[in-house]
């Protein structure tokens, strides 16, 4: 899942913020009442410290073959002068579509013998830490935006529509809990998503949080492959909402490029424009994020499917070619910057790689492309593989006298490397896989696990085993690309152990769910039971280090002893992303099948485009119990 947390901006909340470093309660989870499995390693303590570093494995190939070359070609949805929207340009109703006219889905999933591939008690325990902190949502924060875990209230940091309800509902569907689903569906359907008492909408989470979980709950009880018993004028409201929130942040697209602003002001259907300063120059730009802007395209290519209305898909694609057309070129092919002026569509900085602020931009290029491939969507999975190949070439890399150990770095706003990697990359593991065999590129599948492995190297060797925001580690030449940690003891005694080293403030854990994702992926791709250990070993971890007697909270520093202190949030993404992506690598592997559905960046997965198990029956005929 993408985030970009140096362009997040604060919101008015409901309720007054509570002191951010509180002693966590220490409670006995499990519950005596529930039936837990026995743990596949010893727990950790105040005492034993750090556990195991990660298993042994060849380093991967450093260049890839087969790689086509890449020449930007404008795509006939995308016109040289934007039309402002709104137009009339769309169409009123969707194209019916059969699995006799779609295309053969691609095989993606390893082929798990009958029976094997899953953990149903260990499933059972990812649900009941999903109810645990549901239910703790729904009896201090129902209708809020988030919960806060550590004095039991609730905060409207996200417009004040819900968005844990929205974001939580495809989990819900995905695990079969009908009473938590319809209580979802009953409040979704009455949210008024035209008008917000909490300033200008930043449009990038809006996006993939209400409206890719407004999609994907459709899709998921329409698709009959789940049972939709549900009171069906809420079911439909899902698409209606999903249009009528849409329709809004649209008018962020109003920008004289066509790149997207950060946010609309709802009053007046107004873009806002962010800001980026060059410090050489000292010049300000009215600027976009890259993950904000390139990763519409997934859902709002959904949403045209869904209702006809090919404005959705024209605008996201219209700021979609700035992107994979970068000007000026980047230091590496495909590894464009964080920022780019909304006014000529020119990329401002040179800071590229996998990590928050482009990320989700990469991502959906190649899953777009396993969506629906059409001749725009073939462009994205052509630009995906330069930036794959600058990857392989260029920055990922092993830390000093660690061979075997992968780490993705990100460039600095010049275009050099920085020996860093954010938490947020870790969904580059998952990426890669998935289009590796998208593309039949096993030495991609192989890149993935190495990344994967890396990350999950990050969680496996911290006192709490729960991974950092960020981390860095000496180079070949045994330096560090900030000089000051050259001498850093503490730092090199870690990074001699563990091949990276958590730089100060960056020591947190807020439900940040890329590695699981990965480790999912992995999971599904590979068949490897390793995987599974792995995220079990990180289940238990958040129990007990995350929650408290009312929910799970933010971890302050993973390297102290029961996390040091807890902060007083939980985000969506923990429902929408953490519980989803443990219970599908502990469920049966045909439970949200990679070969028939693609996950947006937060989760929330949508139907591919593609003629395989009878998807495209909305009926409901074929739904059995998950």
């Amino acid at each position: 899942m993408a985030r970009y947390w140096s362009l997040l901006l604060p919101l008015v909340a409901a309720v007054a913020q509570v002191d951010n470093d509180v002693e966590p309660t220490v409670t006995n989870w499990p519950p005596s009442s529930w039936p837990w499995p026995n743990a596949p390693f010893v727990t950790l303590s105040a005492e034993s410290g750090p556990i195991s570093a990660h298993r042994s494995k060849a380093p991967v190939t450093t260049s890839f073959t087969g790689i086509p070359s890449y020449t930007y070609t404008s795509s006939e949805s995308v016109s040289a002068s934007p039309t402002l929207y709104p137009n009339s340009t769309s169409s009123a109703s969707p194209t019916s579509t059969s699995n006799d006219t779609l295309p053969a889905c691609k095989k993606i999933q390893y082929d798990f013998p009958a029976g094997s591939g899953s953990n149903a008690e260990r499933a059972a325990a990812v649900k009941e830490a999903y109810l645990f902190a549901w239910d703790a949502y729904s009896k201090y924060a129902f209708g809020m935006d988030d919960l806060l875990p550590l004095n039991a209230s609730g905060i409207n940091d996200w417009y004040g529509w819900g968005v844990t309800v929205v974001d939580a509902i495809d989990t819900a569907i995905v695990m079969n809990l009908t009473d938590v689903v319809t209580q979802q569906l009953a409040f979704i359907q009455n949210i008024d998503f035209t008008t917000t008492t909490y300033g200008p909408v930043e449009i990038f989470d809006t996006s993939i949080r209400y409206l890719g979980g407004l999609l994907s709950a459709y899709d998921l009880l329409k698709s009959g492959q789940f049972p939709n018993t549900y009171d069906q004028t809420q079911v439909d409201a899902l698409l209606t909402q999903a249009q009528s929130l849409a329709d809004k942040i649209a008018f962020g697209f109003n920008s004289p490029s066509g790149l997207s602003a950060t946010n609309v002001n709802f009053t007046s259907d107004q873009p806002v424009f962010g800001t980026y300063t060059v410090a050489a120059t000292n010049q300000t730009y009215n600027s976009t994020n890259t993950a904000s802007a390139g990763t519409f395209i997934l859902e709002w290519f959904r949403l045209s499917d869904l209702t006809g209305n090919e404005t959705y898909r024209e605008l996201s694609a219209r700021a979609e070619s700035y992107l994979v057309n970068p000007s000026p070129a980047p230091v590496y092919p495909g590894l464009v910057g964080t920022q780019f002026d909304v006014d000529t569509g020119d990329m401002l900085t040179f800071d590229g790689g996998w990590e928050a602020g482009v990320d989700s931009f990469l991502e959906y290029t190649i899953k777009t492309f396993q969506y629906q491939e059409t001749a725009t969507t073939t462009q994205y999975k052509d630009f995906w593989l330069q930036a794959a190949q600058s990857t392989i070439e260029y920055i990922a890399l092993q830390p000093y006298d660690f061979p075997d150990l992968t780490f993705l770095s990100y460039l600095d706003v010049n275009g050099s490397i920085t020996w860093s990697m954010d938490d947020f990359s870790c969904f580059a593991g998952g990426n890669f896989m998935l289009g590796g065999r998208l593309l039949d590129m096993p030495e991609l599948v192989d890149l993935g696990v190495a990344v994967t492995d890396g990350c999950h190297q990050t969680y496996n060797t911290t006192v709490t085993g729960l991974g950092p925001i960020a981390w860095s580690w000496y180079n070949a030449s045994d330096l560090a690309y900030d000089p000051l940690r050259d001498g850093d003891t503490a730092a090199r005694r870690f990074a001699a152990k563990y091949g990276y080293f958590i730089p100060q403030g960056d020591e947190g854990w807020s439900s940040r769910p890329e590695p699981l994702e990965s480790i999912f992926y992995a999971h599904r791709v590979t068949g490897d039971p390793i995987w599974q250990e792995y995220a079990w070993q990180i289940f238990l971890a958040i129990n007990e280090t995350a929650r408290n007697d009312i929910a799970f909270a933010t971890v302050n520093n993973v390297n102290e002893p029961f996390g040091g202190s807890l902060s007083n949030s939980l985000d969506s993404f923990f429902f929408a992303e953490v519980t989803k992506y443990l219970y599908l690598t502990f469920s049966d592997p045909g439970l949200v099948s990679l070969d028939q559905w693609v996950f947006g960046t937060e989760s929330h997965p949508f139907l591919v485009q593609c003629g395989n198990g009878a998807i495209d029956d909305y009926s409901g005929a074929n739904a059995t119990a998950s």
